[in-house]
C-alpha cells in the first residue's frame, strides 16, 4: 500500500455487510398413519379419528419435552415431530436409510393395536426425516406443504370392492392376535435343516420357523401360513419379520458355529428404519453376518425390484449370504433373481409333490434343477414329506433338501427362542 503524503485525505474503510442470518434447523421426524383410509372405511370416520387420537397420545407420552413446541400436525394422519430432549437431538439429521431413533419410534408407537369404540386395529406407520426449521419460525401453510410433501406415494391405489370392508376386517383381526401373542411372549422358533441330498447328517443350514405357542382354551395355535398372508396384505408384515430376525440373530449368538436362515417377504426387503439395529448388530459383529441367510419369499409379485436389490446389495456386503425361497411359484421369478442374485435358490415344494406323481413332473423337477444350477451356487429341494421324496430328488439330481420329513432329529437342536415384549427387546 503507497504511503500518503501529509496533505491527503485518510482514506474511510468500510466493514463488509453482515450476511443474513441462516435460520437454525432442528431435526425433524415426519410420522404419516398409511392405513388410516383403510381404517375410515372398514370402521369408521370415529374409530380412525380414535387411532389417530392415540398416536399421537403415544408420539407425547414417549418423544416430545413440549407438545407446542416440539409437534405440528396436518389432518388426522400427519405429524411433524422436532428433535428435543427426549426424542433424537438438535442437529439436523443426515439423509440415512436407517435410523435407530426412528426404529424406536417405530417400534414403540406402532407396535401395539388401538383398542377404541369397542374395536381394535393396528396403525401402519411411516416416519423419516425431513430439514426444517424451527417450529416457531414457520407459519401453517408452510408446515402443511412440508407435510404434503414428505408422505410416502402410495403403492397402489385400494379399490373398495364389496366384501372388502369383511375381508380387511378379518385380516386386522388376525394381525391383532398376532401382536397381543407377541406382547404376551408366546412365540419362539422352530429349526428346519437344510441337509445334502446324498449325506443326510450333513446340514448345509438351519432355517428358523416362527410359531405361537397357544395359550389356555384355543383350539389352535396360529399358523404362519395363516397369519403372514394376512400382515402382508395390510402392509404390517414388516413388524414381524423385524422381530423374527432379531430372535435368529440371538440364536446365533448363542451358537457360534451354526449357519441359520431366516424368512422375509419382499414387502420387509428395503433397507429404511426398521433395519436400523439389525444392521448395526450385522456391521459391529462380522462373525453373525457370515453364518445369517436371509431368505426372501412373497406370494405375490415383487412390487419394488429396486428396494429389493439394495437390500440384498447390502446385506452381501456385511457377509450375509442371500436365498429366493419358493422359486417357481410366480412370474416374476426370473426378475427377482435377477435383481437379488442370491447364493441359493429353494425350489417352491409344488415341484417335487408332481415329480411324486407322474414322469411328466420328474422331467419337470430336473428341468427346473438344471436352470437353478445356472443361477445360484446352491440349490435347495423343499417338501420333503416321505422317505419317497428324497430319492425322487436325488434321482432329479437334487443337491440340497428339505422338508418336515427331515426335521424331527433337528427338533432338539436349539432351546425354543421366546421373544421379549416389543418395547423391552429394544434396549
Amino acid at each position: 500500500m503507497p504511503f500518503l503524503s501529509s496533505g491527503s485525505a485518510a482514506p474511510v474503510f468500510k466493514a463488509p455487510k453482515a450476511r443474513p442470518a441462516v435460520p437454525a434447523r432442528r431435526a425433524c421426524a415426519f410420522v404419516f398413519i398409511a392405513n388410516l383410509p383403510h381404517l375410515v372405511e372398514a370402521y369408521g370416520l370415529d374409530f380412525a379419528i380414535s387411532v389417530s387420537c392415540e398416536v399421537k397420545r403415544r408420539l407425547c407420552a414417549s418423544f416430545l419435552t413440549s407438545v407446542q413446541a416440539d409437534l405440528a400436525c396436518l389432518r388426522d394422519d400427519c405429524f411433524l415431530l422436532w428433535s428435543n430432549d427426549a426424542f433424537a437431538n438438535s442437529e439436523p439429521r443426515p439423509q440415512q436409510p436407517a435410523s435407530a431413533e426412528l426404529e424406536m419410534l417405530l417400534a414403540i408407537v406402532g407396535g401395539e393395536p388401538i383398542h377404541a369404540l369397542g374395536m381394535t386395529a393396528m396403525a401402519q406407520l411411516h416416519a423419516d426425516w425431513i430439514e426444517m426449521r424451527p417450529p416457531e419460525q414457520l407459519g401453517a401453510s408452510e408446515i402443511e406443504l412440508t407435510l404434503w410433501t414428505a408422505q410416502p406415494f402410495p403403492d397402489s391405489q385400494e379399490n373398495y370392492t364389496d366384501g372388502w370392508r369383511q375381508f380387511y376386517r378379518a385380516d386386522m383381526d388376525v394381525a391383532v392376535r398376532v401382536s397381543e401373542a407377541l406382547q404376551a411372549e408366546r412365540l419362539d422358533l422352530a429349526w428346519r435343516p437344510v441337509v445334502d441330498a446324498y449325506a443326510l447328517e450333513t446340514t448345509f443350514y438351519r432355517q428358523a420357523h416362527p410359531r405361537f405357542a397357544p395359550r389356555p382354551g384355543q383350539p389352535a395355535s396360529l399358523a404362519p401360513e395363516v397369519f403372514m398372508p394376512c400382515l402382508q396384505r395390510l402392509g404390517l408384515v414388516r413388524v414381524f419379520d423385524r422381530l423374527a430376525v432379531r430372535l435368529v440373530l440371538d440364536a446365533l449368538r448363542r451358537q457360534p458355529s451354526a449357519r441359520m436362515a431366516v424368512s422375509v417377504f419382499a414387502q420387509s426387503a428395503r433397507i429404511d428404519h426398521w433395519w436400523a439395529s439389525l444392521l448395526s448388530a450385522l456391521q459391529s459383529e462380522p462373525s453373525l453376518a457370515a453364518r445369517l441367510i436371509v431368505e426372501i419369499s412373497d406370494g405375490m409379485e415383487f412390487s419394488n425390484l429396486e428396494s429389493v436389490r439394495d437390500f440384498c446389495i447390502r446385506l452381501r456386503s456385511l457377509g450375509c449370504r442371500i436365498a429366493i425361497k419358493g422359486f417357481g411359484a410366480g412370474t416374476g421369478n426370473l426378475t427377482a433373481m435377477q435383481a437379488c442374485r442370491p447364493d441359493i435358490v429353494k425350489l417352491e415344494a409344488a415341484f417335487l409333490r408332481r415329480a411324486r406323481e407322474s414322469d411328466f413332473g420328474r422331467e419337470c423337477l430336473r428341468g427346473m434343477l438344471a436352470l437353478c444350477a445356472h443361477l445360484a451356487s446352491h440349490v435347495v429341494v423343499d417338501g420333503v414329506e416321505r422317505e419317497e421324496d428324497m430319492h425322487v430328488a436325488s434321482e432329479a439330481g437334487a443337491q440340497w433338501l428339505q422338508g418336515y420329513y427331515l426335521r424331527d432329529a433337528e427338533e432338539a437342536f436349539l432351546p425354543a427362542s421366546r421373544t421379549q415384549p416389543l418395547q423391552r427387546s429394544l434396549a
